[in-house]
């Protein structure tokens, strides 16, 4: 097992299975090839593994299963939200491109958590109040944090068992046929 099978695993397995919209994760220069091979091994079992683009030397990648972002996207309260940022919602692509865009700016696109899952209320409060959280978990929360404690929850193990499966001599292709 690679270390970038292993950090996509750990980062990306809970997105990849499907239980959360996206990923966002980074690796190293020195695995951009094992990433795109992961990105074409992948697109065929509908996960796609999306470069994002290269800051301090890392490259930056988004993992997600298509419809299951596109859907998430296009809830209203996230699409509203996304708006506000000048991201074209009707246009799964533009969106994607737009982020790409958003994170070459100097300025941190915390927008980019409605990709990754996290509800725009918590979005929303960490960028009016980072300190105000009533608890950290995969993100800073600021609402129903029962709610948020179970879904945390349902991640690690969703990863945990990857992560056994991986450490079992599976490789990440297999896990996801």
């Amino acid at each position: 097992m690679s270390n970038l099978e292993r950090n996509v695993a750990n980062f990306c397995g809970a997105a990849m299975a499907g239980i959360k919209p996206a990923s966002l994760a980074v690796c190293g220069p020195g695995e951009r090839e094992e990433l795109l091979s992961f990105s074409e091994i992948f697109r065929k079992k509908g996960i796609r593994i999306e470069l994002l683009g290269t800051k301090n030397g890392k490259l930056t990648y988004l993992a997600f299963r298509e419809n299951k972002l596109k859907d998430h996207l296009a809830l209203r309260e996230n699409a509203a939200f996304l708006r506000k940022f000048g991201y074209p919602v009707h246009n799964f692509e533009g969106c994607i491109d737009f982020l790409k865009l958003r994170l070459l700016c100097e300025c941190y696109p915390h927008e980019v958590g409605v990709f990754l899952g996290y509800p725009v209320e918590d979005i929303a409060g960490y960028m009016n109040d980072p300190g105000g959280c009533i608890f950290s978990g995969a993100w800073k929360v600021y609402a129903r944090p029962e709610e948020k404690r179970a879904l945390f929850e349902r991640y690690k193990r969703c990863t945990d068992c990857i992560v056994k499966r991986l450490l079992g001599g599976k490789a990440l292709a297999e896990i996801f046929r």
